[in-house]
């Protein structure tokens, strides 16, 4: 088994693709699909095969039954906690030699640019993404805190390979598509890997 944590669109059909986004809770419910085609509440169509399950919990997996855990950009939607938690989680599902990637925006990046003069102030907040966006009509702002999930922690490279090394992993940068978890082309583009921290680790 090889989950796919905060998954959103992007599915593998070999894997357990679990969300608990509103989009992805709304999906399970008749005519959503029809409703939102008209009103656009969510900027994606969500699968309605995704696994329900909210990441801040414990996870309904047995312990040492997972062969390889895959997230992208969910971490850091995570609070610091959380996140270390979630992590934890993750260590504990996962079988002896079980493989995590994980993927997040660099936070070094973004520093760099900003302090480089390439990105104004203004424009390095909202890149950061920690606001909720109030552009739109007012149902749309009013609905922001359901449908928009700001950053809530933010990694480097090095100290992501830390923090895993830590939980009991042995950790190391992988450049994008590079991988040791089945089908991962499958699901991580160009896009979710531009300036982005890409770690992998081994359950010792």
């Amino acid at each position: 088994m090889i989950l796919n944590l905060g998954c959103g669109s992007q599915l593998c059909n070999d894997w357990t693709n679990v969300d608990y986004a509103l989009g992805a809770r709304l999906a399970k419910v008749p005519l959503f699909r029809a409703v939102n085609a008209r009103v656009k509440l969510f900027r994606m169509d969500w699968d309605d095969r995704i696994v329900l399950h909210d990441l801040t919990k414990p996870f309904p997996w047995q312990s040492g039954t997972a062969d390889g855990v895959y997230s992208s950009h969910t971490l850091e939607h995570l609070a610091r906690e959380d996140g270390r938690r979630f992590l934890r989680e993750c260590h504990r599902v996962l079988r002896q030699g079980g493989l995590i990637r994980i993927l997040v925006p660099d936070l070094r990046h973004h520093v760099q640019s900003y302090l480089d003069g390439r990105v104004r102030a203004d424009d390095f907040v909202e890149r950061m993404d920690v606001l909720y966006h109030t552009h739109g009509g007012p149902l749309k702002r009013k609905l922001a805190p359901f449908v928009q999930f700001p950053h809530k922690c933010m990694y480097d490279t090095q100290r992501l390979v830390e923090i895993l090394q830590e939980i009991g992993f042995d950790a190391e940068p992988r450049q994008p598509f590079d991988s040791g978890i089945p089908h991962v082309r499958e699901v991580e583009t160009e896009e979710r890997t531009r300036d982005a921290v890409i770690v992998e680790g081994r359950k010792r």
